[in-house]
């Protein structure tokens, strides 16, 4: 089977000098090709130029990712490494990066949702085909393109779409299909022989009679995502028979991080290697039903793929351990691959400082929730001006040096992320986890000098209860 590792550029693209190096252990690790999630750190030209990285001056919402000529290093940079390069464009669903402009919002299916393109307006198909055309521009000897298509979570709810699905048999679901149908049909007249994939979460509910009423086992070869341990992993015996009575070939996707809750910042690496064993359970168990192909390594930078504005989660470099192990177990049934097991992946500078980070949340949260603070120092008795001059001073002097250790790591780890990503994203990230801390731990404690320099040398104001 083929491995190919996703990168999802649209939370936190990466620097090329970065990407030479992962590229280069990942095909040591047994990595066949790299599938490449642009969203809006990709060149658009001409009427997609807003929706871009060209949009302004620096790019990409602040990062300055990619010019095209930053696109053809990443492609000759993966071609150096044998590594097959897949392009992922979304055509309907996760549609956040163009819908949310003011030009785009009158394509939205629902007006409050700029996630889901209106697939019966006649203008969402002509912007989808340039967005595709000028991927494939940018890659003329492209063999696969991914159209994405997850998570459509509204379907039929516009006016016009509501009369569309209500004249249809197939309701909601035919216009999702046809759209489908259309845009690989666009795909498959400009590029014969190109080889269209897509997620396939929004077929699993439907039969294979009906799949097969739009062609689609000769249009496209469905990527099968999941993402749980294995001790959760559950995929229905229905979905696989349908599957198997529709498409010649089908890939799964598995993940190496972004899959573990909303805003972790660490992948653990047995939870990774846990959905891969339940994958390897599941190919044992199909294997003579269902030609699987190759299998995607899911990286997410918004965990789950939420949305365009969910927050960031596991960083590249911190995920690097999961992603070997992942690989290696997955693929170690290829004999071909080099296994030197006793190989560790380097831990980098961001990396410690992550784990740094980890570490110091935990010790900031347990002052902040602690008996010592609830018990002298709560919002009542800060109002009432009843606090203990000694107390205080403790509170201060623990709340200062955590301050200082926090401000101290975010001196560091600033150059770090501007090492591996962007400004823009470097900003997001100390943003979401540093400056809450650094906020809370500046109130108390300069909540507390007020105190001390009010009152240190007096009683505590005397309440009458």
């Amino acid at each position: 089977m083929d491995g190919i590792v996703h990168f999802d550029f649209k939370g936190a693209p990466l620097k090329i000098n970065y990407l030479e190096t992962v590229f280069k252990n990942i095909k040591t690790w047994g990595a066949t090709g790299v599938l490449l999630e642009w969203e809006d750190t990709f060149p658009y030209a001409s009427n997609l130029k807003d929706i871009g990285s060209q949009r302004s001056s620096v790019g990409a919402g602040g990062d300055g990712l990619y010019s095209i000529d930053d696109v053809q290093t990443i492609f000759r940079l993966a071609k150096e490494n044998s590594l097959e390069v897949i392009q992922l464009i979304q055509t309907i669903g996760h549609m956040e990066f163009v819908l949310k402009h003011p030009s785009n919002s009158k394509l939205r299916e629902a007006p409050h949702s700029p996630a889901v393109l209106c697939p019966t307006n006649p203008e969402s198909l002509p912007l989808v085909t340039s967005m595709l055309q000028q991927a494939l521009d940018a890659q003329p000897d492209s063999k696969y393109i991914h159209i994405g298509a997850d998570e459509v979570w509204h379907c039929g709810e516009c006016a016009q779409c509501r009369l569309a699905a209500g004249a249809s048999a197939g309701g909601a679901a035919a216009l999702y299909l046809r759209h489908i149908q259309n845009v690989a049909l666009l795909l498959k007249k400009k590029k014969p022989d190109l080889i269209v994939l897509m997620w396939e979460d929004m077929l699993r509910s439907m039969t294979a009679d009906v799949l097969k009423s739009y062609n689609l086992g000769d249009l496209v070869q469905p990527v099968v995502w999941h993402y749980n341990p294995i001790e959760s992993f559950s995929l229905s015996p229905a979905m696989w028979e349908t599957y198997r009575q529709t498409f010649p070939k089908v890939w799964i996707a598995s993940a190496y991080k972004g899959a573990n809750g909303g805003s972790q910042v660490v992948s653990p690496v047995g939870r990774y290697v846990s959905n891969h064993e339940g994958w390897l359970k599941e190919i044992d168990k199909y294997a003579f039903q269902i030609n699987f192909v190759g299998i995607i390594f899911t990286g997410w930078s918004r965990c789950f793929r939420y949305d365009h504005y969910s927050t960031l989660c596991e960083l590249l470099p911190v995920s690097l351990p999961s992603l070997k192990s992942c690989l290696r177990i997955f693929l170690k049934r290829n004999t071909s691959l080099p296994m030197e097991e006793s190989e560790e992946v380097p831990e980098s500078e961001l990396s410690s400082s992550v784990q740094r980070y980890v570490d110091l949340k935990d010790r900031c949260h347990n002052f902040l929730h602690s008996d010592q603070v609830a018990t002298w120092f709560n919002r009542w008795q800060i109002e009432n001006e009843f606090t203990n001059p000694l107390q205080i001073q403790n509170v201060m002097q623990f709340a200062k040096h955590l301050l200082t250790d926090i401000l101290v790591l975010q001196e560091t780890i600033t150059p770090q992320l501007h090492a591996v990503t962007g400004r823009r994203s470097a900003d997001e990230w100390i943003g979401t986890f540093l400056r809450p801390l650094i906020l809370q731990l500046s109130d108390i404690y300069e909540t507390a000098v007020r105190r001390m320099n009010a009152g240190a040398s007096v009683l505590p104001k005397c309440i009458d209860f």
